[in-house]
């Protein structure tokens, strides 16, 4: 009787286990930094560093549960719990496969086309929202409704910014809606970008038209941490039931939303 009590308290003690290795381009060899890595629709994850090397918890965590490796312009490589664990605390090189590359949208102006400010461009400063702790992975952005219809992005534009950081760096993202949340990442390629020495409460745009990044229907564009940037904090004016929020906590996790309007609007041009 003892020995059959031992084999059922087993399975429910908790195990630690940390593994790490390095993201590779499974054709080229070459390093892969901030690829996203964490539990399929779980709320732990991480990113690889700026070479590519990477360490992730899987204290805890069932055998079945999905690990996904992505990166923009990739194939997704998924592996279980148990698959990582027969590798060992050494993973060695992750290869990610280089998705075939399709032909990019061409937007063919008309003679006459419109620019439309969309999102939240007058959000209120007594609000803040935003980057609020150092979480790689952690991302949030708005929901943009557009008609049906070819639309070029043009500019983003970031409402009373602020933050603690003499640098900051993030990924640009942007995602079609699929079922009321944001679903593909329609960019061919990752988009960075690199915030410093601007005035706090500022308003900062980021040009986007050499991305040439065109939408046919209502988009999510959201900021995304991928980089160590250590204790610190970067807000936006936010304001109460003018828009929706959409934020996840970190690579792979689920979506969430939230009725508030960040601070940040796109420029569009699209055919009258």
């Amino acid at each position: 009787m003892r020995l059959i009590f031992l084999l059922t308290i087993i399975p429910v003690l908790g195990w630690s286990e940390t593994v790490s290795g390095r993201m590779v381009d499974g054709e080229t060899g070459e390093m892969m930094p901030y690829v996203n890595i964490g539990v399929l629709g779980g709320e732990r994850g991480t990113v690889s560093n700026d070479q590519g090397y990477f360490h992730f918890d899987l204290t805890d965590l069932m055998l079945e549960s999905t690990i996904r490796f992505s990166y923009i312009g990739y194939e997704n490589h998924d592996a279980t719990i148990a698959d990582l664990r027969q590798l060992g605390e050494n993973l060695g090189e992750i290869k990610l496969t280089p998705k075939t590359l399709e032909m990019q949208a061409v937007l063919v102006y008309p003679r006459e086309f419109k620019d439309k400010v969309v999102g939240n461009p007058h959000a209120p400063p007594m609000m803040r929202a935003g980057f609020t702790e150092d979480s790689l992975g952690y991302e949030v952005g708005i929901r943009v409704k557009i008609r049906k219809r070819p639309t070029l992005l043009k500019t983003l534009t970031l409402h009373g910014v602020a933050t603690s950081y003499d640098t900051v760096f993030y990924r640009l993202n942007v995602y079609e809606m699929d079922d009321k949340l944001p679903g593909r990442n329609i960019l061919k390629s990752p988009i960075y970008i690199t915030l410093s020495d601007f005035k706090q409460l500022a308003d900062i745009t980021l040009d986007l038209t050499s991305h040439h990044i065109v939408v046919h229907d209502d988009f999510v564009i959201t900021l995304e941490q991928v980089k160590d940037l250590g204790d610190g904090d970067l807000t936006f004016s936010t304001g109460i039931l003018n828009g929706k929020i959409f934020y996840r906590r970190t690579s792979q996790a689920a979506w969430h939303s939230a009725p508030y309007g960040l601070g940040m609007s796109v420029l569009i041009r699209y055919e009258k």
